[in-house]
C-alpha cells in the first residue's frame, strides 16, 4: 500500500502546560501465543470438517504485564520472526514457509542498509516468553497488523505497552484461503472479523479489563482497525498508524477495490463518536502522486487528533527499522520513539484516564511533530 496523506485539518487541542505526567508503573512484558480454530466461519473452500483447515484458524499473540522470574526465558528476535514460518506453512498446508524468516531477515538488513543476518536473528527482545501475568486487571489493546502484515511487526510498541500496564492482543493480516490478504472487501472483513473473535477468545481471562477497549492499526490495519472500531460495542479509542482508511486514489485496480469497501455497509455506515488519533508520515515533497484522498475524517464525530512526524517515512510506523539499526548498532532516526510515546500516552489518557497525552504532544510539537 502507498502511503497516505490527509488535506489539511484543522483540530482544536487544549493546552494542558500545567499538568504533570502520571508516572506509571512499569512491568516486565510477558508474551504468549494462543491458537483458536473458529468453527463459525469456513476457512479452506471444498472441504469437509475433516480437514484441518476446514475451519478458520486463528493464531493470536498475546503481550501483557508479567511479573518476571529469574528463570524466565527472553525471547530473541529469531523466536518470533519464526513465526512466520511456522504459521505459513500451516495456513497453506505446505512447507512454503520453510527458511522464509531468515530470508526476511536478510532482506531487512539489506533494506536498511544496517547489519547482518545473524546480528538481528539473535537480537534480545524485552518479551519473557509465558511469564507469569501480573495480578491486576488492565485495559485491552487490539492490534490489527499492515497489508499481509504479521503480528510482530510492531512487538517494540507492544512490549512498551505490556510495561506500562495494557494486555495487547496482536491481529495478522491474514484473507481468505490460503491466506493472501487483498483490497477485497471479503478479505477485510476476515481480519475483522478475527479482531472481534479475539475478544470471544480472551473474555475468560481475569487479568483483562473489557469496559475499555483501546485499537491501533498500522497502514491497512488503520482501515481494518476503524471497522472493527465500529463492531466491537467496548471500543474506546482508534489510533491509526498511517492508516489506510484514508485511501489514495491514484491505482486504478486498488480504487475499484477501495471503493468496493467505501460502498459497503461497514464503512459506508460507520460513524465513530470515540477519541480518535492518526499519526502519519511527512516524506520529501514530490515523492508521491495522487488524484485525491478518500476523506475519513467524515466517519469520525468524536474527539480528533492528527499529527504529521516530521520527515517520517511510511516504514517508520513499523518498529522493523528501529530493531533493525538496534541490533546492527547503525545510527537512525528517533522517528519510532516519537510514534512510541505518543501511542502509549494517548492510550494511557483514554484507557486509563492519566492525562499523558497533552504534555507529551506539546513537547513533541514543532520539534519533531506537526499538527494538521
Amino acid at each position: 500500500m502507498k502511503p497516505i496523506f490527509l488535506s489539511p485539518f484543522i483540530v482544536i487541542f487544549l493546552s494542558c502546560s500545567a499538568q504533570k505526567k502520571v508516572e506509571t508503573v512499569l512491568y516486565k512484558a510477558g508474551f504468549k501465543t494462543i491458537h483458536w480454530v473458529d468453527t463459525s466461519r469456513i476457512y479452506r473452500p471444498n472441504t469437509d470438517a475433516t480437514n484441518y483447515l476446514h475451519y478458520r484458524p486463528l493464531d493470536l499473540d498475546v503481550w501483557y504485564p508479567a511479573t518476571a522470574a529469574a528463570t524466565d526465558s527472553v525471547l530473541l528476535f529469531r523466536n518470533i520472526l519464526g513465526l512466520f514460518d511456522e504459521r505459513a506453512n500451516y495456513y497453506t498446508a505446505s512447507d512454503a514457509g520453510d527458511g522464509l524468516s531468515r530470508q526476511l531477515a536478510q532482506l531487512y538488513c539489506t533494506g536498511f542498509k544496517c547489519g547482518d543476518t545473524a546480528a538481528l536473528l539473535n537480537y534480545k527482545t524485552s518479551s519473557y516468553k509465558n511469564a507469569t501475568a501480573n495480578d491486576n486487571k488492565f485495559p485491552l489493546v487490539i492490534y490489527l497488523a499492515a497489508y499481509n502484515g504479521m503480528s510482530y511487526e510492531n512487538y517494540s510498541l507492544f512490549e512498551t505497552l505490556a510495561q506500562h500496564g495494557f494486555v495487547v492482543v496482536s491481529i495478522s493480516s491474514i484473507g481468505r484461503f490460503p491466506g493472501d490478504m487483498t483490497m477485497k472487501k471479503e478479505d477485510l472483513a476476515e481480519q475483522v472479523n478475527d479482531a472481534i473473535v479475539s475478544l470471544k477468545i480472551l473474555r475468560n481471562d481475569a487479568h483483562i479489563d473489557f469496559t475499555k477497549v483501546g485499537i491501533v492499526g498500522y497502514s491497512w490495519g488503520g482501515l481494518a482497525g476503524a471497522v472493527a472500531a465500529g463492531k466491537i460495542a467496548n471500543a474506546a479509542c482508534l489510533v491509526s498508524l498511517d492508516g489506510s482508511e484514508f485511501h489514495h486514489y491514484g491505482a486504478k485496480a486498488e480504487d475499484a477495490d477501495f471503493d468496493g469497501i467505501k460502498n459497503s455497509a461497514a464503512l459506508k455506515d460507520l460513524h465513530l463518536a470515540i477519541p480518535y488519533l492518526r499519526l502519519e508520515s511527512s516524506p520529501p515533497t514530490g515523492t508521491d502522486k495522487m488524484d485525491s484522498v478518500y476523506n475519513f475524517m467524515e466517519k469520525v464525530n468524536g474527539e480528533k487528533q492528527l499529527f504529521k512526524i516530521d520527515s517520517a517515512r511510511h516504514e517508520d510506523f513499523s518498529c522493523m527499522s528501529f530493531v533493525v539499526r538496534a541490533a546492527g548498532k547503525c545510527t537512525g532516526n528517533n522517528y519510532f520513539n516519537t510514534i512510541s510515546k505518543l501511542t502509549v500516552s494517548f492510550l494511557e489518557t483514554t484507557l486509563k484516564n492519566e492525562n499523558n497525552f497533552s504534555l507529551i504532544s506539546n513537547q513533541e510539537i514543532n520539534k519533531t511533530v506537526r499538527k494538521k
